[in-house]
Parts: C-alpha cells; structure tokens; sequence
C-alpha cells in the first residue's frame, strides 16, 4: 500500500465515535474504524495518552484481519476482536 492511500485514509478516520474494535497490546492501544469498502482502518496510541495516530488500512475478509506491516501478534488480537464484535452485531441484528 502506497503512502498516497494511508494518507488519504488518514484524514478520514474519525476518532470521536466508538471503534469497531479495540484492544491493547505491550503498552499500545490499537483501534479498527470503518474505512472503505472491506478496508478498515487501523490506529494506535500509547495507553494513557488521548492522541490517536493513523498507522494502516486493513482488509477485513469477513474471517481473517490483513494488514501487513504489523506483526502477527497485533494482527491477531485485533483479529479477534473484530470477529467478537462482528458476532455481536450479528446476533443484536437477530
């Protein structure tokens, strides 16, 4: 993914809503918001600060998190909940 892309996405991620997903690994905050399309944008802080920082676009396949560029344990937490929080939206939609 070229810098245009994650820059352009950048501008329009908005922070003030809820994530669709949050988790925290080795002292990082990370969170998924909508992007475009199956895309999904990934951001990240330092636990205890207030400033969110645009890292990538992901690719949500409906099963799997991509978002090469960050290691496979990242991944795989945000992974995970952003299939927990898909089964919960799917079952409130029930």
């Amino acid at each position: 993914m070229d810098s245009t892309q994650d820059e352009s996405l950048n501008g329009a991620v908005s922070y003030e809503g809820a994530p669709i997903a949050e988790v925290e690994h080795e002292g990082l905050e990370y969170r998924i918001d909508p992007g475009r399309g199956s895309a999904v944008a990934i951001s990240r802080r330092e636990a205890g600060t207030f400033q969110w920082a645009f890292v990538m676009e992901g690719r949500w396949d409906g099963v799997q998190l991509k978002a090469k560029g960050l290691g496979y344990p990242v991944v795989s937490a945000l992974s995970s909940a952003l299939s927990q929080a898909m089964r919960v939206r799917e079952e409130s939609w029930a």
